[in-house]
């Protein structure tokens, strides 16, 4: 999640630069500024009335948080005894990237963000949160997915460029790709050359890799050799996943092992936004992952 060292935190354009147009906005760009309004009153209530607060009132009834296993939010925290001083703990954070299913019940956010704690002023963190928010009946966005990694210092996401965003504009059988994602994530893969599953040819041209404790990776050549020189190996057990009406993209998480060539092993939890490409084939645009301890 956005704080995941604490208590636990596509794009198709940087916030930063949205077009100002005097055409009417299309669907995608109601979608689009509508989630961006969600995120910024997400936002605005965590410094007004407090963490917590903000994160009860925003996630959806069955939305998940990592922590760095990913639980129930709404079923977690309401359990929980309230701070007694629900504003010690100060999240700041905007988005930096958003986007958008094709069928506007599906988006992402995504930027950085800073977490103090009053008591210890000198104990600022930095970092980069990752939601999936999901569409409710009378248009509402609710969060779906949050899980943020740490970096060693805050981030600028304007070097890395145009976030991926999906080209699929055919049908969509939503049952169908659900499955095909569990398949694609049901095998053990090879990160670097050589015979068999290959981790390099499942990414997106543009996609983006999020790790605890270093700054985001953005394209596959990028991400390929950061991740040869971490593992060789790596296997993905999914939980769920989510897929979005019009098929373009969908959402997954679950527990991974990473094997190494000395057989050292590093067990996590992962989650994955997937996208089709002009062909129908789903590639993976941000691979997220945190450390099981």
């Amino acid at each position: 999640m956005r704080i995941v060292t604490a208590i636990g935190m596509i794009a198709s354009v940087s916030v930063a630069t949205l077009p100002a147009s005097a055409h009417s906005p299309n669907a995608e760009e109601v979608a689009l500024g509508s989630l961006i309004d969600a995120e910024l009153a997400f936002a605005r209530m965590s410094l007004e009335q407090g963490i917590r607060a903000a994160f009860l009132a925003h996630f959806a009834a069955d939305g998940i948080v990592f922590e760095p296993a990913p639980v129930r939010l709404l079923e977690t925290w309401s359990a929980r005894p309230e701070p007694a001083d629900p504003k010690s703990l100060r999240l700041d954070w905007q988005p930096a990237q958003v986007g958008v299913a094709r069928s506007s019940d599906m988006g992402y956010t995504t930027g950085p963000f800073t977490l103090t704690d009053a008591a210890h002023p000198d104990r600022t963190r930095h970092g980069v949160f990752f939601s999936i928010w999901q569409r409710e009946a009378g248009g509402v966005w609710r969060v779906a997915l949050d899980v943020g990694i740490t970096t060693p210092g805050p981030f600028d996401f304007v070097p890395l460029g145009s976030a991926p965003r999906p080209r699929y504009l055919g049908g969509a059988d939503v049952k169908a790709q659900r499955s095909a994602i569990v398949a694609r994530e049901s095998r053990s893969m090879v990160i670097g050359g050589g015979p068999g599953s290959r981790y390099a040819d499942l990414l997106a041209v543009d996609a983006r890799l999020h790790r605890n404790g270093m700054t985001p990776v953005a394209g596959r050549d990028a991400i390929v050799r950061q991740m040869t020189s971490r593992a060789a190996r790596i296997q993905w057990t999914p939980i769920e996943v989510r897929v979005a009406k019009s098929g373009d993209m969908a959402v997954s998480h679950g527990t991974l092992r990473e094997f190494y060539r000395d057989s050292g092993i590093r067990e996590g939890y992962y989650a994955h936004l997937w996208m089709r490409d002009r062909a129908g084939r789903w590639r993976l645009a941000y691979d997220i992952a945190l450390d099981a301890k």
